[in-house]
């Protein structure tokens, strides 16, 4: 693997010998969260604000030798400052799986909770026994779950993603749930049903702090054999939190022609549906809508996503990421790889950071490398996690072979992500293949981890200051 510079043995060494790095300015940090011999893992996510929590999914060992559950998924949270896994569910008779980011307490009086799926029966009194795909929610500070969904077979609840203080839950659902009656002042009723059973986006809408008084809008509508989904909304310094989610459709919900799947975006008070994806799109694909707040950035409020349909006629194909302003309209093609390979984006709050997975070669191997060795950087089409921040400042996190790194979230100052890997990302760590929850820091002086000291290799952990981690800074393609 020629990601890692030194071998097992010196990089030990050098991670007990190093002094604390003189004048740096920021040190780039891999930490493997988890220590799996078994098992999957599924869908990690960061907390929003400092991205010191961290949730996911896995029916693996967790917790330790004989901790599995084989076949049976399970919710579990990491906490950055003591390094410690938690499993949030135990689903005897079911498995608990989709979980959502743990959102914040920053300016809201609503404790943090992870949303999820489940099939089991976890609320005494409220009652799943039928076993169905409900959305429930756990509470971080007391543990306590809430079942928000009561729908019976071949109803199927899925993937949920609150907004960043928890004041809505958009999700999928194949049933028939819109009870807003219109006497909500902030969230106008669309006036759709889905007696039909097709996938749809709906959200639900808080009114209280506990979790107890909430009702549920559909924010889409198709005919049987289509399928919206891969809802998402914004964060928390948006001037009116949940005012607009996004999603993804392969129905033509403004009949203006459009084919193959397109993200919409949805005004919540108004009740109004946007095309994000250029009308017309004559069977592309867009899809893995994700929006930001407004951060405290000048960029303000977006959506990204990806989309083969090579909407500006540029001279690329396959996936490409593109960006638009929630606030100006304006759609912007963010990469511009020849051949594309670039997936699940996601965006910082207010839009300066952009992370992604790519099979493909987000630096232009003829612009030449900022820090680190020359391009190309991912000449075998491996899959890595990439940052993007600026005009052309491409960050490979990752840049490996013969594995596979996924599936990667960001926080709010476009500082910290989770993803998945494969890889022996930490040399010695993860020499069976198995997936792994890994978290990057980009950590600046006198924080934690800053000093070689408290990035231990032996403890799982890279960065730039115990030689373990190479920097890679290269620049984007320019428009052709």
């Amino acid at each position: 693997m020629r990601y890692w510079i030194l071998s097992l043995s010196a990089l030990i060494a050098a991670d007990l010998m190093l002094p604390e790095p003189a004048r740096a300015r920021r040190v780039h940090v891999i930490k493997q969260v988890t220590q799996l011999t078994q098992g999957i893992v599924e869908r990690p996510r960061i907390q929003q604000v400092r991205g010191e929590l961290v949730s996911f999914v896995s029916d693996g060992d967790v917790l330790g030798p004989g901790s599995a559950h084989a076949g049976r998924r399970e919710v579990y949270m990491w906490t950055f400052a003591d390094d410690s896994l938690q499993r949030a569910t135990d689903t005897a008779g079911g498995e608990s799986y989709d979980a959502s980011r743990v959102t914040d307490d920053f300016r809201s009086k609503r404790p943090p909770y992870i949303a999820f799926i489940s099939t089991g029966d976890l609320v005494p009194g409220v009652g799943n026994a039928d076993g169905n795909p409900e959305l429930f929610l756990w509470t971080v500070e007391t543990g306590e779950i809430r079942q928000l969904t009561q729908t019976l077979a071949p109803v199927v609840n899925a993937l949920p993603h609150p907004s960043d203080t928890g004041d809505c839950i958009v999700f999928e659902s194949t049933g028939d749930l819109d009870d807003n009656d219109g006497s909500y002042g902030t969230s106008g009723p669309s006036g759709y049903s889905n007696e039909d059973g097709s996938r749809e986006v709906f959200y639900i809408d808080f009114h209280d702090n506990g979790f107890d008084n909430f009702h549920f809008t559909q924010m889409s509508d198709g005919p049987v054999g289509t399928t919206s989904a891969h809802g998402s909304v914004g964060g928390y310094f948006y001037f009116n939190q949940c005012h607009t989610l996004t999603y993804q459709s392969d129905h033509d919900q403004l009949g203006n022609g459009s084919t193959g799947t397109n993200v919409y975006e949805f005004f919540r008070q108004e009740a109004i549906t946007k095309q994000v994806s250029l009308p017309g799109n004559l069977g592309g694909t867009s899809i893995e809508p994700i929006m930001s707040g407004a951060g405290l950035s000048s960029g303000g409020p977006s959506v990204v996503f990806a989309s083969d349909a090579n909407l500006f006629g540029f001279s690329t194909s396959g996936f490409q990421i593109y960006k638009m302003g929630t606030l100006t309209g304006q759609l912007r093609q963010v990469t511009l790889d020849p051949l594309g390979g670039h997936r699940r984006p996601t965006v910082s709050d207010g839009s300066s950071a952009v992370f992604f997975e790519t099979t493909g070669e987000p630096a232009d191997p003829d612009r030449g490398t900022k820090v680190g060795p020359p391009g190309p950087h991912n000449a075998d089409g491996n899959s890595e996690i990439v940052r993007l921040t600026g005009r052309n400042r491409v960050h490979m996190i990752t840049r490996t072979e013969g594995c596979t790194n996924d599936y990667a979230t960001i926080n709010g100052n476009g500082r910290a992500a989770a993803f998945r890997s494969d890889c022996d990302l930490v040399p010695g760590h993860n020499l069976l293949g198995q997936q792994q929850v890994m978290a990057y820091y980009e950590v600046h002086f006198r924080e934690f981890l800053f000093k070689p000291e408290d990035c231990s290799i032996l403890q799982g952990c890279c960065s730039t200051a115990n030689g373990c981690y190479e920097e890679v800074l290269g620049r984007s393609y320019k428009n052709r």
